[in-house]
């Protein structure tokens, strides 16, 4: 006897188990992501001792951008593992390649000891961390929906982007208290390594609740169906392309909102436009508390409603307050500078709520993982990895202060382009191919 996808069977794991160990390994991906960016001048100099500072923070985040290029790679190894050998395994291996290189990063001697090998091993465990993280956003949330009452879907997969941006503010949270209690000196000498060593708690943690999981029973129907295929990848490309360009065009408008307004955002505000009396730091930290309340009621609401409304009137209410909300943040006071970022934040939150559910119900099980995490991680490293970059270029090109405000509209034009020739697939079994309905 099959048990439908939205009855819990005996036996089953809590959907409190089932979330956390899907929300934790995308935690400690964003925790990381918040300590190396946070702490970089420190980073700086123990491994790259330049006698120009700006050149060994340029050689810092140089590393720590050079992760994104193995996204696509991680996507594709731990895609093949999770479509071919079960969602569980992808889950656990994936934690583990993050935790490993995490630690040993807060170990790593630097320049004075090793010489040029320590910023060639600090390069090393960057690669190493891209490789995770290109696999982890998709396992986690292909887990979680598949294991998911079907009316319910959108309320529980945004409970993963949830766990990112917690993970994002607890790095942030962190790396303050390390510089409050140890101080500058300290700091400077061994003290920068203190996070990194503790991302081992969060580790440990996810190793723990993700290596007893249960397979979900979509991976396990298809298998036993033998509804597989010996390369998921040639599937996505061959049978699932259409898919992939709108997964690509959504993800798009969510990468260079998101990179835009709350990783760009403050030095744009502090750095460009001079406006540091206004605590652009502490605004961000609360835009980003709406963002995940935002997130939380749009997955929600999109088991009410369905995903595509919500995700297309994000895209045109950002496509339409672009232009007058950067105009608030050239002459605003902190107020109203707060306001903008806040109605920012619950237009990219009514986004990023529905998408997890979304691009779940997008592919066939025998090639979801694999799907998604080849279209996220391929859009993320070109909209949202190089959003910092090209915004400031734009600025110094144009000479406009409100020029990036066109690159967020254009970016909405595709999300709408996109949002628009998706199918509505709210409530849907996981358990049927997508593709069978069209």
């Amino acid at each position: 006897m099959t048990v439908k996808n939205d009855e819990k069977p005996r036996g089953a794991p809590s959907r409190f188990r089932v979330v956390s160990a899907g929300v934790i390994g995308n935690t400690l991906e964003w925790y990381d992501f918040a300590i190396f960016g946070f702490l970089a001048p420190y980073i700086t100099a123990a491994f790259f001792p330049e006698s120009d500072e700006m050149a060994g923070m340029i050689k810092t985040f140089g590393v720590f951008a050079v992760g994104y290029l193995m996204r696509p790679l991680g996507a594709f190894v731990f895609g093949h593992i999770g479509d071919r050998i079960g969602r569980q395994q992808a889950l656990f291996l994936s934690v583990l390649l993050m935790a490993v290189p995490t630690f040993l990063l807060g170990l790593l001697p630097g320049y004075e000891t090793l010489g040029i090998l320590a910023p060639i091993l600090l390069l090393l465990l960057r690669l190493l961390q891209g490789l995770s993280v290109g696999g982890e956003f998709a396992a986690s949330i292909t887990f979680v929906s598949e294991l998911a009452a079907n009316h319910r879907r959108g309320l529980l997969g945004s409970l993963t982007v949830l766990g990112a941006i917690g993970g994002f503010i607890l790095g942030s949270g962190v790396s303050e208290l390390a510089t409050a209690i140890l101080g500058e000196e300290a700091l400077m000498r061994w003290g920068w390594r203190i996070p990194f060593l503790l991302g081992l708690l969060l580790a440990i943690a996810g190793l723990l609740m993700r290596r007893s999981l249960p397979e979900s029973e979509p991976f396990e129907s298809n298998a036993m169906a033998h509804d597989t295929t010996p390369h998921p990848i040639v599937d996505v490309f061959t049978n699932q392309w259409r898919r992939l360009l709108t997964l690509s065009g959504i993800v798009f408008m969510q990468g260079v909102g998101f990179y835009m307004i709350f990783v760009w955002l403050p030095t744009y505000l502090g750095k460009i436009i001079g406006r540091e009396q206004i605590q652009p730091l502490l605004l961000n930290t609360g835009a980003l508390m709406v963002l995940m309340g935002a997130i939380v009621a749009s997955g929600w609401l999109s088991d009410k409603v369905g995903r595509k409304p919500l995700l297309i009137a994000a895209a045109v209410l950002l496509a339409a307050v672009g232009w007058p909300f950067f105009i608030v943040f050239q002459q605003g006071g902190m107020a109203a500078i707060f306001g903008v970022m806040a109605g920012f934040a619950i237009i990219i939150g009514c986004a990023q709520g529905p998408t997890p559910a979304m691009l779940a119900e997008l592919f066939p099980t025998r090639s979801r993982l694999t799907g998604i995490g080849i279209g996220y991680n391929v859009t993320q490293a070109i909209a949202g990895g190089t959003a910092p970059a090209f915004c400031t270029w734009l600025i110094m090109s144009s000479g406009m202060n409100t020029a990036p405000a066109i690159y967020l509209i254009l970016s909405a034009l595709i999300g709408l382009i996109a949002a628009i020739c998706l199918t509505e697939t709210s409530g849907a079994s996981l358990e049927i191919d997508p593709t069978s309905t069209e």
